[in-house]
């Protein structure tokens, strides 16, 4: 064994390091050959074969499950009793005083995000400004809710 060391002051001969990019490369390569190679294979077919069965069945079995339960009487029975309670309840002045608790908190809420959305754009339009002449970005403030989100609450009747 013969191995040359430099000279004192002389620099060291230049070892050939490996290309990151090749390797990288090979290896996306070798995977698409694993790929190719499992899907083309036996074992992928008859996976593919018996997974495409097992759908069918189970889309056949819930096919005859639905008509089984739409022409049960006891199904219908049910159907009807819950269409005439949601009926009573639309009627109701509790489903009214909810629903409308509801639009108000929504209105709210979407008010307020309007205003965080205009402010941001603002700030964004400031931002762009500035950037353009070569200043920082301003902090951006909280944006305090002005009002709550709720209405007043009532106890339902049981």
């Amino acid at each position: 064994m013969s191995e040359q060391t430099p000279a004192a002051g002389q620099p060291e001969p230049q070892k050939e390091t490996p290309d990151l990019a090749t390797e990288l490369r090979e290896m996306g390569q070798q995977i698409e050959a694993l790929f190719r190679a499992f899907i083309e294979s036996e074992r992928a077919k008859q996976m593919q074969a018996t997974v495409a069965k097992s759908v069918q069945n189970v889309a056949a079995v819930m096919r005859e499950t639905v008509e089984k339960l739409q022409s049960d009487p006891r199904v219908q029975r049910v159907e009807d009793r819950g269409r005439q309670a949601l009926e009573r309840a639309r009627e109701s002045q509790v489903f009214h005083d909810v629903q409308e608790a509801l639009v108000n908190g929504l209105e709210q809420i979407n008010a307020q995000l309007r205003k965080l959305v205009e402010k941001l754009e603002a700030e964004r339009a400031v931002g762009t400004q500035s950037a353009r002449e070569g200043e920082v970005n301003p902090p951006v403030e909280h944006v305090p809710l002005e009002a709550p989100a709720t209405s007043e609450t009532k106890k339902l009747e049981e």
